[in-house]
């Protein structure tokens, strides 16, 4: 069926975020814009017209995955599981990832940002603004959940909930990118060290164990 122009402006889009993040993650900045459009099937116009430069298109490319993350986020709100529960969940959903040709594009676009961090204003602004976009969604996911499955059941405050979120997207990325030269990443140790985290707010009623797996994990693949 013949698509109408906004309907091939958006598939365009597509092919060239698919494309440059491929070939970004293969070849680096350096890599033409001529062979980012190539690989798409498209000129280097439809480049600068939909993107308006090879900068807003390298942004677009790590913006794409920071709202993929943020999403599985949002999808874990539905769980009702305690602040141990939550981190156990976040961070084999995070480990379940750490395999394959998309994991290693994703870990070495992330390397990528923090050596555009290093080198330029505008990158370092842009990813300061994406770490504060993640961060919130983890802030308000964790956000007045019981601290422990306990029956005192105390609540996390918000500034509590900010500093586990800070936290958890720090040991999690520290787990992820030991596996770009090889080294396996373990779900269960991966969980265990996150849901320790509990104890920068332990109030002496949490438990540093993961818990049991529950049935209600929203949208969260299984270890294996």
């Amino acid at each position: 069926m013949r698509r109408n122009r906004a309907e091939q402006r958006e598939h365009n889009r597509r092919a060239l975020l698919t494309s440059a993040r491929h070939l970004l993650a293969t070849q680096g900045t350096s890599v033409p814009v001529d062979a980012i459009a190539a690989a798409a099937d498209l000129t280097t116009g439809a480049v600068y017209s939909i993107f308006g430069s090879k900068r807003d298109l390298i942004l677009a490319v790590i913006e794409e995955g920071v709202h993929e993350h943020i999403k599985d986020i949002d999808r874990l709100g539905q769980t009702d599981a305690a602040l141990p529960g939550l981190l156990d969940l976040y961070a084999r959903r995070i480990a379940a990832v750490g395999v394959g040709d998309d994991f290693r594009e994703a870990a070495r676009l992330e390397v990528l940002l923090v050596l555009l961090c290093l080198d330029d204003e505008f990158f370092r602004r842009q990813s300061l603004r994406l770490q504060h976009l993640q961060r919130s969604a983890l802030t308000s996911l964790f956000a007045d959940r019981p601290v422990s499955d306990s029956p005192s059941q105390r609540r996390v405050s918000s500034d509590e909930a900010m500093l586990i979120a800070s936290s958890v997207l720090a040991l999690s990325s520290g787990f992820l990118l030991r596996g770009i030269p090889g080294d396996r990443v373990e779900p269960d140790a991966m969980a265990r060290a996150c849901v320790n985290l509990v104890h920068l707010i332990d109030d002496g009623t949490t438990a540093a164990d993961p818990p049991q797996r529950r049935d209600t994990d929203p949208g969260c693949p299984s270890e294996g």
